[in-house]
């Protein structure tokens, strides 16, 4: 196993990192092949039911108000170490609680003491053109994490400046859900589209610039599952590499597979500093950075993961195969990489 460098982190990020790993390696890594392979609603759900005892099941709500009241880099320190084992739940962690996010910006408190044994996956549906007329919602939102089979979705309109924001129950009349067809990645996050038809919603909650705030919490959330990911292609590579040999020598000792993992180590340790640096920056361009350079190192790690392991790298009994098409995906939601960094470019010229 290589060791990655000591980073300074407070003792109480320790701790946490340690427990997130300690259920990722017993909880997901014996399942991990099954929840990319058939995913089933049962299937996730026991999966992710001990991240409650680590109160990762509402993570970002306050302690007054029922939930985990953990701070944004606490968070992400539990997404990477579930992302090294399984990215998929770690993005259907993700996608729960930024689906809560608006309860604690918002008046509205029902939504986070109604967190229990049949509320969650929560499913955050956006982005999306949504209209809220008449007390009614309508739209579409063409990729949503947990989607399927969800108990509450939350969509935030269009054109209300991103203060308001709506929960509908799953099952209500005019919510019409089909599920990816052939998801690529992160499967155990259960993706779909979802349209709205005059839906009734459960609830409306006001308050602070919701849109944001959700935005932000998701581009840390994929920074950090894809430093995870990053992780995972390291360990595979490295010890893939100590096994295999090539003309005459393991191929560790060739000079391009050190090379790669060199790039690999370098790029987690840059991954985990620009995350842990935008957590404690409130604004959105830091976020946008970490999430850029994030997704970009674990599409690269994994890649080379897969030359490193040859043709066994495109073999699913390797794992690399689904480290690679997890990273792809966290590169392209909530927004594509073009779109960020023209949106990144306008916040510079703006600020």
């Amino acid at each position: 196993m290589i060791r990655l460098p000591e980073f300074s982190e407070d003792q109480e990020y320790r701790i946490l990192r340690e427990t997130a790993s300690a259920y990722a390696l017993n909880e997901l890594a014996p399942r991990a092949e099954q929840l990319d392979l058939e995913p089933a609603a049962w299937r996730v759900k026991e999966a992710m039911s001990k991240a409650g005892d680590m109160g990762i099941l509402a993570a970002l709500i306050p302690e007054d108000h029922g939930g985990g009241g953990l701070d944004d880099y606490a968070f992400c320190v539990a997404l990477e170490e579930i992302a090294v084992e399984e990215a998929g739940v770690a993005a259907a962690l993700l996608a729960h609680n930024a689906a809560l996010l608006p309860a604690a910006l918002g008046e509205f408190e029902g939504l986070i003491t109604g967190v229990g044994d049949e509320a969650y996956p929560a499913c955050l549906a956006f982005p999306g053109e949504i209209s809220l007329s008449g007390g009614k919602v309508s739209g579409k939102v063409p990729y949503a994490l947990n989607a399927q089979e969800c108990p509450i979705i939350t969509v935030i309109p269009s054109g209300g400046g991103g203060t308001q924001a709506v929960t509908l129950r799953g099952d209500a009349g005019g919510v019409e859900i089909a599920a990816e067809a052939y998801p690529m990645g992160l499967r155990a996050a259960r993706a779909g589209s979802i349209r709205f038809e005059g839906a009734e919603p459960s609830n409306v909650i006001s308050g602070g610039n919701m849109e944001e705030a959700v935005e932000r919490a998701l581009l840390l959330g994929f920074a950090a599952i894809a430093t995870g990911i990053s992780r995972n292609a390291l360990q595979k590579a490295y010890a893939y590499a100590r096994e295999r040999y090539q003309a005459g020598k393991m191929i560790i000792e060739h000079q391009q597979m050190r090379i790669f993992l060199a790039e690999m180590l370098t790029a987690i340790e840059q991954s985990k500093a620009l995350v842990q640096k935008a957590c404690e920056d409130e604004g959105l361009a830091p976020a946008m950075m970490a999430w850029l350079r994030s997704t970009e190192s674990a599409c690269k790690s994994a890649m080379d993961g897969v030359q490193i392991h040859g043709g066994y790298g495109y073999m699913r009994d390797y794992g690399m195969e689904r480290l690679m098409r997890d990273a792809k995906y966290c590169q392209m939601y909530p927004m594509t990489s073009q779109e960020a960094l023209l949106r990144l470019i306008e916040i510079s010229e703006a600020g």
